[in-house]
């Protein structure tokens, strides 16, 4: 509730003082290249030696939303293309975490559903609450959730059947054709979407999250396919990193990663060349069928080695694990003004203010996520009865608060 407070003050009541952006390039990039040489001497980890593993997973988000954050902050606009690149691996990790979740645990209950929903969209409404904007305003929540409510029904539709290949491979393809049909068909996603519009609009149209929603439209399936074929990907890399007995089978797996190796940095600097430059508004119009070529690249090259799958930089791994909650806090208390103005806290120096309102921001962040973490195991304990009653004065709560400031308002008070 005071962190709250603390968006309406900032971002409403404006007691802080608010500047212009102003983006330099040799100062964008000092800062991340300071933060990495930082994370690099004083926070590498040992971690499991498994491919793609949660260490390395967090530790991906977390360098992105760095970039991401300091993109908006900095208006940063020339590197617009790869801050889309990172959003889709965002939407892909939904895709690969949910189904391998799914795949793994069979689990399709009713509590697995609401636990997800509660961690994705539990501050969101209550900084809706308090900002009175929309849904979709935080599109990133909104994608997060579709997305994930998109896996549940391909892996929960059928699910006595999912050991059965042509079962799955006849689901995926689906998928597919289904979100080739609402996104790619003109006029599709309209009319799908229209009876969610009071949930999806904004300024009263669905304009902002078909925009949204279409740009990442495929990596949620490229997410999937990847978790999928999982296994034999972990055998393969297996089979490159063991002892041979042979020169023969040794000199074979090294000729056989080095090819692998050689054509993924051949893509990926090819794809850099030719799609990551190109201007926005083109970029855009090609980016949800390419967004796999860097994603995949990456993928391989962060794990073609043993020592790079059992080491992971903690720094970036820790700010991982509070991505959505430094999504909805930069803008609000990092910057002010639907994050068009930075916040001001010690005027003509803005080093100095950059550094007291990072430390703020991630602070006030890193609060919210274990708050909700909290508030998550307390109203969705394993026992079904206690989660409805929890539910129920919960919902009571809202209500209490909704009235309240219903009254305050209405009275001209507030």
């Amino acid at each position: 509730g005071f962190i709250m407070l603390y968006f309406w003050l900032c971002d409403f009541q404006h007691i802080w003082p608010k500047t212009d952006k102003q983006y330099s390039r040799d100062m964008f990039v000092f800062l991340f290249s300071v933060l990495v040489l930082v994370a690099f001497v004083f926070t590498v980890r040992k971690t499991p030696e498994k491919l793609l593993n949660r260490d390395q997973t967090e530790e991906w988000k977390g360098w992105m939303q760095v970039q991401f954050v300091w993109y908006h902050y900095f208006d940063a606009q020339e590197v617009f293309n790869s801050i889309r690149c990172y959003i889709g691996a965002y939407v892909w990790m939904t895709g690969f975490g949910n189904f391998s979740y799914f795949w793994i645990k069979k689990d399709y209950s009713i509590f697995r559903l609401l636990k997800m929903m509660f961690r994705l969209n539990f501050l969101v409404v209550m900084v809706m609450a308090v900002t009175n904007h929309e849904f979709v305003r935080y599109y990133i929540c909104a994608m997060h959730t579709y997305w994930f409510l998109s896996v549940y029904v391909m892996m929960a539709v059928g699910k006595q059947h999912n050991a059965n290949r042509k079962v799955m491979a006849a689901k995926f393809i689906i998928y597919l054709v289904f979100n080739l049909l609402i996104f790619d068909v003109p006029g599709a996603s309209w009319k799908i979407f229209w009876p969610f519009q009071f949930i999806l609009n904004v300024k009263g149209n669905l304009r902002y999250w078909i925009f949204r929603s279409t740009l990442d439209h495929l990596a949620t399936w490229v997410g999937m396919l990847c978790a999928y074929n999982y296994p034999y990907l972990e055998r393969l890399l297996s089979w490159l990193d063991r002892s041979h007995e042979s020169d023969r089978e040794k000199h074979r797996a090294w000729l056989l990663k080095g090819a692998i190796t050689l054509i993924v940095l051949g893509a990926v600097t090819l794809w850099s060349h030719y799609i990551l430059m190109l201007d926005r508004k083109t970029y855009m119009v090609i980016h949800p069928f390419t967004s796999w070529i860097p994603i995949l690249g990456y993928i391989w090259l962060r794990n073609c080695f043993p020592y790079l799958r059992k080491t992971y930089l903690n720094l970036f791994a820790w700010l991982g694990k509070i991505t959505l909650e430094t999504y909805l806090s930069q803008i609000h208390i990092y910057m002010i003004a639907d994050a068009q103005k930075q916040v001001v806290y010690i005027p003509r120096y803005p080093m100095l203010n950059f550094l007291l309102s990072t430390v703020i921001y991630v602070a006030l962040s890193y609060v919210l996520f274990h708050k909700t973490l909290f508030f998550n195991s307390y109203i969705f304990p394993k026992n079904m009865r206690v989660v409805c009653k929890n539910l129920i004065l919960g919902s009571l709560w809202l209500g209490a608060c909704y009235l309240f400031a219903f009254v305050l308002t209405s009275a001209h008070v507030w």
